[in-house]
């Protein structure tokens, strides 16, 4: 491979698994003619889901990577590290360990890939937990919000380390510097939430490279008030599924009323074309694709359920990671902040 931008696929994670990958590659390549893909899994399969496409003309960009072997969402992070060594999502991000490909993605089983990528790739210097995040659209801009899924027991310092990676990762994406970060929490005021989050409060404001901002509900996500919000993984997985929800609802209203009757019709087509608008502009498909922050490599974790649309957006996020540099970046920053916590304790 020798253009500038490879990128490695693995096909068979999700529950679509490549019926919903293989046209998401094909548009990819279309779309970016200067990418080259490794697609991981069954080639007898996957050949003949390509073939189906009528896409001869990208045949030379697009490598079918033998791989029988299938990482399945029942499948346990051990089973995964002792016994999946061959399956796509492993062959992938070994690709990945080797630099044959700047970033890989897929919509495999989640505590899997973590596993597999801290098993493969390693983690930063520095990282204790990598964390599941990505910027969230709000009314201002973006927010980014970390851990989404990865971490369900998080100390205060795993969110400190949570806050350092994720401020970098919103610079690279804002290109801003003065962020201000902030604590998911069941309230705003200082004495709510568990000790372990006060006690986070408390490392967040002796950190004098994070401009924090105290604590923040769920809806504070998408007012756009602060700029990174950090949170252990079950809360972070429920706020974003929360959200995707709502968003789900308000299509489903809009629907709702092109049925309704003639006058609640009226009355409703006043409103439709706005709520089209936004829920269009917020659509969870839009947005999908999180990193893994804190590994030795641009892995990017699509939804499970992702369909072709969304899958082709979380190919978007591993460009936009593997062009930044996002892993190595980040790795940067945290070996940078490691090298300065030494220091004042010396």
């Amino acid at each position: 491979m020798s253009s500038q931008l490879r990128l490695a696929v693995d096909a068979m994670g999700g529950d679509l698994g490549p019926r919903s990958v293989v046209p998401a590659c094909i548009r990819f390549l279309k779309k970016f003619p200067q990418a080259e893909l490794k697609l991981f899994g069954p080639s007898a399969q996957l050949q003949n889901l390509i073939d189906d496409e009528r896409q001869s003309r990208l045949a030379s960009r697009l490598e079918i990577v033998p791989c029988e072997q299938v990482i399945t969402q029942s499948c346990n992070p051990l089973q995964a590290v002792r016994h999946k060594r061959d399956s796509s999502m492993a062959c992938a991000l070994q690709s990945v360990a080797s630099g044959e490909v700047q970033a890989m993605v897929t919509s495999g089983n989640t505590g899997a890939l973590l596993a597999l990528s801290r098993n493969i790739l390693g983690n930063i210097e520095g990282v204790r937990k990598p964390a599941l995040g990505k910027a969230l659209p709000t009314e201002r801009g973006f927010c980014y919000l970390l851990d989404l899924g990865a971490n369900i027991d998080c100390s205060a310092e795993d969110l400190l380390q949570f806050a350092r990676m994720g401020v970098e990762a919103q610079r690279i994406h804002t290109g801003r510097r003065n962020l201000a970060v902030a604590l998911l929490n069941i309230g705003a005021e200082p004495h709510k939430g568990t000790e372990e989050i006060r006690r986070a409060a408390e490392l967040f404001e002796a950190d004098p490279k994070i401009h924090y901002a105290g604590f923040v509900e769920g809806h504070d996500i998408f007012t756009g008030v602060v700029d990174v919000v950090v949170c252990d993984g079950l809360m972070g997985n429920v706020a974003m599924k929360s959200a995707e929800g709502v968003i789900r609802l308000m299509g489903q209203k809009v629907f709702t009323i092109e049925k309704k009757g003639a006058f609640k019709r009226f009355f409703g087509q006043l409103a439709i074309k706005l709520l089209r608008k936004w829920r269009t502009q917020v659509e969870p498909a839009r947005y999908n694709g999180a990193c893994f922050l804190g590994v030795r490599g641009n892995v990017i974790k699509s939804h499970g359920g992702a369909s072709s649309e969304a899958f082709y957006r979380a190919m978007i996020t591993a460009k936009e990671c593997a062009e930044a540099d996002l892993a190595a970046k980040v790795g940067r920053a945290m070996a940078e902040a490691e090298w300065n916590r030494a220091m004042d304790k010396s």
